[in-house]
């Protein structure tokens, strides 16, 4: 990895993501794999970014084996969630950065990344667990780590269909906001403008073979800025709907659906777009709420 030597912060926490990597040594180096990703691997950490890692053995050392080798670098686990047996996650802090590391065993992580290569789960945690190995830089068994992007780099075609699927499913009609537009349900509307959102960037992220997960959604105008299957100034419009009024709202999220849909029908056919057309005709923007057709 080539840092820019201007990026002072990112070459810090790369530097203390190796020194946790070699504490790690000793436990199992034939199987240790380690890699660091997050901020710091996109050269855009700064004085409030942690140091986002992963270790993985054969078989995960007893609880205390890992906490001693965290101590060797001067941290004590202030948090920690899971288990051995599924995956634990623990934080700590080392010359005053958190570092966060995800440990697993070589099973379990394969496992997680079949969930979207294999089994092409479409809304799943573990889409970000993908993006996170496919840019990580190695700390620790470079090759492991090089076979598990290269499979992550094949993004199979029928996850990005499944993810168009399942992005317009709609959990609420047209029919249904245009009435909520005559109700005294601002947080309700604002709620579905900000879940519509999320499931408009998961159809563009399916359509542009890009893996996607609504948590932790950090940086907007860098993810659309990577789309390029998407509508005109996607993350612009995205925020200016989502702090406009409840009925310009819904008239520029219905506009930008419209635009997504377009760009199903040219590049994925053969999704059925029927129903959503359907949901559609029940709001028109310049009378919402005036007629009631559809579902």
């Amino acid at each position: 990895m080539k840092l820019d030597p201007a990026d002072v912060e990112g070459r810090r926490r790369v530097a203390i993501a190796q020194r946790v990597a070699d504490a790690h040594r000793g436990l199992d180096d034939a199987s240790l794999l380690a890699f660091v990703s997050g901020s710091t691997v996109d050269g855009l950490a700064d004085e409030r970014s942690d140091v986002d890692m992963s270790v993985v053995f054969a078989a995960l050392p007893p609880e205390e084996a890992l906490r001693v080798a965290c101590r060797r670098v001067g941290g004590d686990w202030f948090w920690q969630a899971g288990d051995l047996g599924e995956g634990l996650v623990v934080a700590f802090h080392v010359d005053g950065i958190e570092v966060q590391i995800g440990y697993a065993s070589e099973a379990g992580l394969v496992h997680d990344l079949d969930e979207v290569l294999v089994r092409h789960n479409p809304d799943t945690p573990q889409h970000k667990l993908a993006e996170g190995v496919l840019k990580a830089v190695p700390l620790a068994g470079a090759e492991r780590l090089a076979a598990l992007q290269a499979r992550l780099a094949d993004f199979p075609p029928a996850l990005g269909r499944a993810m168009v699927a399942h992005g317009l499913v709609a959990p609420l009609s047209w029919r249904g906001a245009a009435q909520l537009l005559h109700r005294d349900a601002a947080l309700w509307c604002r709620d579905v403008q900000v879940d519509a959102c999320y499931r408009l960037l998961l159809v563009l992220c399916g359509l542009n073979r890009r893996y996607f997960t609504r948590f932790q959604v950090k940086r907007l105008h860098r993810l659309a800025a990577q789309l390029a299957i998407a509508p005109p100034d996607l993350a612009g419009r995205i925020e200016r709907l989502l702090a406009a009024p409840a009925r310009e709202a819904f008239d520029a999220l219905h506009a930008l659906e419209g635009e997504v849909i377009e760009r199903v029908a040219l590049h994925q056919p053969e999704i059925d777009l029927g129903p959503v057309r359907q949901r559609r005709a029940a709001y028109r923007p310049d009378a919402a709420g005036s007629t009631a057709q559809g579902r």
